[in-house]
């Protein structure tokens, strides 16, 4: 019985070619529709077609046009100098108006900006500005005699005159009119950054506790000291990263350049090679993926071996692991390279048993490939014809940023409350409650302050920030889709001429006009589709980040995790049925919903090879990309790490080696990306090309079939009339 169900559900699987007599079963009442029927007339993409989806084209029309209207509104209202330019506590823009010979922006205690919530609540300090940031070091000192000499030192807020001895130094500093302590800082983002705020750390806690009378015999007072230290440190390491990374960008930008240019060379030769080798080329990625991933997998667990045996591995303390700065300390903990080493046995792993179990079907999906590397060799314009849409998307991404950051700026000023890490000392005060600064007295509350936090002009102001975000996803999904569509009409008319040297010269420019002309409401509604989707998916991350602030309960974000992961398969169902959705359009140029339901219907009745063969094909192309990038990156690894000896000398000092591994490997993938999505599109589209070839034709002369011949061989199918 149940050997009978699966040749019932074999049978089914097959195209009408390989169809057999009626018979009974449980997918009797599954229909997916017809086979199709052979057309005599049907030569490739249809000539004669008209528009499709003309309503869903006049909406997306109407929304570019309110995008247009956002645009118009934000540029109005927006003031982006607000944003490139810093504000102090009072609201006032440095370097504008009464403060244009101020235009840098001094904190008076940067500690407290180096915390998270900084993004939510502000920086709790006061911020002024200032002409210049300070070139030496000051610390409030009350053991101190020469107090002239201290007020001269002092910066203070506007209107604050530090040598007006009706003020006490201690009674400025308390109030936060004057900073307490300041390091030698130099301007970056027009904000002052400290040169080396780890080397004062001492002197920085020593002139907390005299600004607020701290005993550093009460325990949380200590606690307060040791989240001041943690901030100090965390701002040092972030600083030393940052600095690090940018000047071995700066110093070795050439390199970067030739990596990224060998990985253009290497993409290339990659793609010529697969078009008159592609079997060889294939397997060899194969072979090199298992290779390169096996030979990880032995380095990986050499070194943690080592470091395992080694006494000097457990002289970094857990202190040591979180503020250092030497990210090549972390290369000298056994952990990471046990981490590693779990991931490179499981891609090992992964790959062997992907080669054992289905080199029957890699035949079929590199004869597949081949197929699409004789159609890529034969219209070598479709390389160079994603630029357009990447170009497109870049002018869309663009667009949003401008459009996000002059909402950003648009408004007037908005104060709020800021607390003390003590907390605000009144009841009917609240940390993050709006105030007006004029009014605010800060005596009567101590710990808290008064200052500025945002812009706000009116509660749509958020709305159009959504709106924005959705044109962003739209205008990127449609964008595309475009791309697809019109390389889906190129590689389509390369399938269907049965002599190959009747494909048209322009056949990209052929499908481009085809796509402009006719379809561009077909890929409205099918991007709007995938715009909604992400949307909703957006909006549940945010739902999920507003949980997890206010509740630790697991059952709920279990059910959370499981609603994010339903809407990402949902996302990637629907990309996957209106890329064939576009294939289908561009061949026979009907509207989305007919489009999505005959390529469905299509991929239905051949499930089988659908889910074996076209998934093969795709972890075939992944490794090929995969292996690019390997070699680039691992070959960068050596050079950089120094263990090329010969390519020593000709390398700039650097503080960090990884810094160009890294630039140099995600480039590599973002290249091999653009190279290798054309051949994706054309394995996707003669893969259905195929499948209609397998159902309307049977290999008679009046019904010859259009695929290569390997594939006829391995399909053990011929068209007789040529042997006749």
């Amino acid at each position: 019985m149940a050997s009978g169900t699966r040749r019932n559900i074999l049978r089914r699987a097959q195209p009408a070619s390989f169809s057999v007599a009626p018979h009974s079963g449980s997918w009797d009442n599954v229909n997916y529709s017809e086979a199709l029927q052979y057309d005599p007339e049907f030569s490739g993409p249809i000539k004669n077609r008209s528009c499709t989806d003309i309503l869903c084209l006049l909406l997306f029309v109407a929304f570019l046009a309110g995008w247009g209207v956002v645009t118009g509104f934000a540029v109005i209202q927006g003031d982006p100098s607000r944003l490139l330019n810093p504000t102090d506590s009072m609201g006032r823009v440095c370097g504008r108006g009464e403060l244009q010979n101020k235009s840098v922006l001094l904190f008076f205690d940067l500690t407290r900006c180096a915390s998270p919530k900084v993004i939510a609540t502000g920086c709790r300090t006061t911020q002024v500005c200032v002409e210049k940031c300070p070139t030496t070091n000051w610390f409030y000192d009350p053991l101190s005699n020469e107090e002239e000499n201290m007020r001269k030192d002092l910066i203070c807020q506007d209107g604050i005159d530090p040598m007006d001895t009706s003020f006490g130094v201690l009674d400025l500093i308390k109030e936060e009119k004057c900073a307490y302590y300041y390091v030698e800082s130099k301007a970056i983002g027009h904000r002052c950054i400290p040169t080396d705020i780890a080397q004062h750390t001492n002197s920085i806690i020593k002139a907390i506790k005299a600004a607020y009378g701290l005993d550093t015999n009460d325990f949380e007072i200590l606690e307060v000291l040791f989240k001041a230290m943690k901030n100090v440190m965390r701002l040092a390491v972030f600083q030393k990263v940052a600095e690090g990374v940018f000047q071995d960008v700066k110093t070795t930008w050439w390199v970067l350049l030739v990596g990224f240019g060998i990985a253009m060379l290497v993409s290339l030769l990659w793609i010529i090679l697969l078009r008159f080798i592609s079997a060889i080329m294939i397997w060899f990625s194969l072979v090199a993926f298992v290779g390169l991933s096996g030979f990880g997998a032995y380095y990986t667990l050499n070194k943690y071996l080592t470091l395992r045996k080694s006494v000097d591995n457990s002289t970094m303390s857990r202190a040591e692991f979180e503020y250092t700065t030497e990210v090549s300390r972390f290369t000298e903990l056994e952990t990471t390279w046990l981490i590693l080493f779990i991931i490179t046995v499981t891609i090992f792993v992964v790959c062997l048993l992907v080669l054992i179990f289905l080199r029957k079907r890699i035949n079929i999906a590199i004869a597949l490939i081949g197929q699409a590397s004789k159609a890529v060799g034969d219209i070598m314009s479709t390389l160079i014809f994603p630029v357009v849409p990447y170009l497109l998307q870049l002018i869309f991404l663009a667009l949003f940023c401008v459009v996000g950051v002059l909402l950003a700026s648009a408004g007037k000023t908005e104060y709020r409350i800021m607390c003390s890490e003590d907390g605000c000392q009144c009841q009917d005060i609240k940390e993050n409650d709006t105030c007006i600064f004029e009014d605010f007295n800060k005596s009567s509350c101590p710990g808290s302050s008064c200052q500025f936090f945002d812009y706000v002009v009116d509660p749509h102001i958020p709305w159009l920030h959504v709106y924005n975000v959705f044109a962003l996803f739209w205008s990127m999904f449609f964008v595309s889709a475009f791309g697809e569509m019109v390389l889906a009409g190129t590689f389509a008319s390369w399938y269907w001429a049965f002599n190959k040297s009747h494909v048209p010269t322009l056949a990209v420019t052929e499908s481009f006009g085809r796509t402009i002309r006719y379809h561009i409401g077909t890929l409205a509604f099918g991007s709007l589709i995938i715009a909604i989707v992400r949307m909703i998916r957006v909006i549940m991350e945010y739902i999920d980040h507003k949980i997890r602030e206010k509740t630790d309960s697991k059952i709920i974000r279990c059910l959370m995790c499981c609603c994010r992961c339903c809407l990402w398969c949902l996302e990637k169902f629907l990309k996957f049925i209106n890329r064939n959705a576009y294939v289908y359009c561009a061949i026979y140029g009907k509207n989305f919903c007919v489009s999505a339901k005959n390529a469905f219907s299509l991929i239905m009745r051949n499930i089988a090879r659908v889910v074996v063969l076209d998934k093969v094909t795709d972890f075939l192309l992944f490794i090929g990309k995969m292996v690019v990038v390997g070699i680039i990156g691992v070959a960068s690894f050596f050079i950089f790490s120094g263990e090329v000896k010969i390519m020593k000398g000709y390398l700039p000092e650097m503080n960090y080696y990884l810094t160009p591994v890294i630039i140099i490997t995600i480039g590599t993938f973002f290249i091999a990306t653009a190279f290798f999505s054309v051949y994706a599109m054309a394995v996707d589209t003669l893969f259905l090309c195929f499948l209609v070839d397998c159902e309307k034709n049977d290999g008679s002369a009046e019904k010859p079939y259009y695929m290569s011949k390997d594939l006829m061989k391995i399909l053990d199918k011929k068209n007789k009339f040529k042997e006749e």
